[in-house]
């Protein structure tokens, strides 16, 4: 990993253990563009919904859609976030750069709100 990438890493699991100290966070990561998670992780004694292998392919998945959102940019402007609400979780996606900073939370969260800290607490990346 070279000087800069590894700076840039420190960057941005600082970021995510940030956002990993509020309450309502399950999870908080980095997902490259190939769906790999490169920073971040689940909060301190959160049991994850899903195994190891559902993980990795939402990572997947998460890539792909994030990607294909992409192609509206010209007309639409870019994505600044993304969220769903589910019976048991919130997911939300932030685009920073090619990558993704993917979040879940419990349910109770006010997602526009909360999209709003995020956006400062990332910042420019």
């Amino acid at each position: 990993m070279s000087q800069q990438s590894s700076h840039e890493f420190r960057i941005l699991q600082q970021k995510c253990d940030l956002l990993l100290k509020e309450d309502e966070v399950r999870f908080a990561g980095l997902i490259n563009n190939m769906g790999k998670l490169v920073a971040g992780g689940f909060r301190k004694g959160i049991v994850p919904l899903e195994d190891q292998a559902e993980q990795r392919k939402m990572y997947m998945e998460l890539a792909l859609r994030v990607s294909m959102r992409m192609e509206f940019d010209y007309s639409l402007g870019p994505v600044k976030y993304s969220a769903s609400r589910r019976k048991k979780v919130v997911m939300m996606s932030f685009p920073i750069n090619n990558n993704v900073l993917m979040i879940s939370t419990e349910t109770s969260i006010d997602i526009d709100k909360f999209a709003q800290k995020v956006s400062k607490i990332i910042g420019k990346i």
